[in-house]
């Protein structure tokens, strides 16, 4: 389908992606034999409070599974967050003294879990939560983290003896060193945190590779906080097990919703800092677009880094806009284009209404991500070669000698 360059030319597939606020996140998927993480996140020491939070999504069997290990192995000093041995239910463990759950860790389903240490308080030091709701709460005998201690593991217990190997995936791992609020659990479990949230020590979200794919080059884990960055062992990082996977979806705790009237984009958080850019010019900032609202000067993709007064930001979806073209030969090259075939599986040819001394294409993904560039000389038509690209919704930018640009929508199969 040719776009014609008009403006009130809404593009439905863009704009619906705008209004999405909710993001699947990332995961780890651990394979319970040899694969954990180490931090360089040091323990939350002495008796201090302290909060742990993750979503876990499990594969448990008759062992105990770690999701986070703290402290020494010395005899009440090993913290430890983790599925128990024998049962299906959350358990945090001080040396052998423990307090164990008792709602159902459901396999396979994802479940966010939380454990709260209080040490201002004289009873019900620990609580457990499964799903932002209180599980069960109570005294451990031993409280104390020895200084000195490891540095947290995730999926593993802080000494990494194998048999506490996480088996399953986990997102969004959170260490504080404040008892968080039975409100503040239930409130913030949904949402991805922006990492500069009080009492935050430490925050993996686990979104550096993308999910079922070959990620073997990334080694390492980022923290958002303090740069506790974590290094990955034994994790294969192909296909779809032991590797980055699918995680839970959360909500941004800034609204990314941008809408599009005519050819003027508007942000819909208000109050923030704002800079527009160019998605399909490699992201690059447009001088002077700081404002709540864009009307950009010619077509193409655009999107907002969005910054609240609290610094959490967000960049929203890459949008399309066309500008109106005033010219009668740009509006006859705009309206003569034919592409063919359109959805295609393979090749797509397309046809020009006359001869053309330069010819750039851009194949630009529905994120406003240039995918592929391509550059014709003397010629009314071309072919592209589609074959190696995944199916999905792209825009073709097509521009001939000195007209204005034309986009085209291609569908790949």
């Amino acid at each position: 389908m040719i776009k014609k360059l008009h403006k009130k030319m809404l593009l439905p597939a863009f704009f619906a992606a705008s209004m999405v606020t909710a993001n699947a996140q990332n995961a780890l998927e651990f394979d319970g034999s040899n694969d954990y993480v180490t931090t360089t996140a040091p323990s939350i020491e002495g008796n201090a409070s302290r909060t742990v939070e993750a979503w876990i999504n499990a594969s448990y069997d008759s062992g105990q599974r770690f999701i986070v290990g703290m402290g020494t192995m010395a005899a009440g000093t090993r913290f430890s967050f983790k599925i128990n041995p024998g049962s299906s239910y959350i358990r945090v463990e001080i040396g052998g003294g423990g307090l164990t759950g008792s709602d159902y860790i459901t396999n396979s389903q994802w479940h966010h879990v939380a454990v709260v240490y209080d040490n201002s308080l004289t009873s019900n030091k620990y609580k457990l939560y499964v799903d932002g709701v209180l599980d069960t709460q109570g005294n451990i005998g031993s409280n104390d983290l020895a200084i000195g201690s490891n540095n947290i593991a995730i999926g593993a217990r802080n000494d990494l003896d194998p048999t506490t190997y996480f088996d399953g995936k986990i997102a969004e791992v959170r260490v504080w060193n404040v008892a968080r609020t039975a409100t503040e659990i239930a409130d913030n479990k949904d949402v991805a945190l922006c990492g500069n949230e009080d009492g935050l020590v430490a925050y993996y979200q686990f979104n550096e590779g993308n999910a079922g794919t070959d990620n073997s080059d990334i080694t390492t884990v980022s923290e958002l906080k303090n740069g506790y960055n974590g290094t990955l062992h034994n994790f294969a990082l192909s296909g779809s097990s032991s590797n980055y996977v699918a995680g839970p979806t959360l909500t941004s705790s800034v609204d990314d919703t941008v809408t599009l009237d005519e050819s003027t984009l508007m942000a819909t958080e208000t109050g923030a800092t704002y800079q527009w850019f160019n998605c399909a010019d490699g992201n690059t900032a447009v001088d002077g677009a700081t404002g709540q609202s864009f009307t950009p000067e010619v077509s193409g993709t655009y999107a907002v880094e969005i910054t609240d007064s609290e610094g959490c930001m967000v960049t929203s979806t890459c949008m399309a806009v066309v500008v109106e073209s005033l010219g009668v030969e740009d509006t006859l090259f705009a309206n003569s284009l034919k592409l063919y075939p359109n959805p295609t599986s393979g090749n797509v040819n397309v046809t020009l209404n006359g001869v053309y001394q330069t010819m750039d294409a851009q194949l630009v993904s529905i994120t406003g991500k240039v995918v592929a560039q391509y550059q014709f000389s003397n010629t009314n038509e071309f072919s592209l070669d589609l074959n190696n690209f995944n199916s999905g919704l792209y825009f073709l930018n097509l521009k001939a000698d000195n007209l204005d640009a034309a986009i085209v929508k291609v569908i790949k199969m």
